[in-house]
């Protein structure tokens, strides 16, 4: 018996989501949470690459489910919505 929901770790999901393994909206609104910070942080460092290609070019290697998220953050932070 687990103490964890689904019989796994929560860091283990949050690894899931960001591989690119699950899809966020698949994961509880805790993990989702958890996710978040490194959403956040994978846009910072797109922005912090010197043009639109090199960009572009971090932005294709983030993983196909997980990169919409990554991609509509760095917009937010460009912007600077909160």
């Amino acid at each position: 018996m687990s103490i964890w929901p689904g019989g796994r770790r929560p860091s283990e999901q949050v690894f899931d989501v960001l591989r690119g393994n699950v899809r966020l909206e698949d994961v509880p609104a805790s993990i989702q949470s958890l996710c978040s910070k490194y959403i956040y942080d994978g846009a910072k460092d797109i922005l912090s690459k010197p043009n639109k290609e090199a960009r572009r070019k971090a932005l294709s290697k983030i993983p196909p489910l997980i990169r919409p998220q990554v991609e509509a953050e760095a917009i937010r932070i460009y912007r600077g919505e909160r």
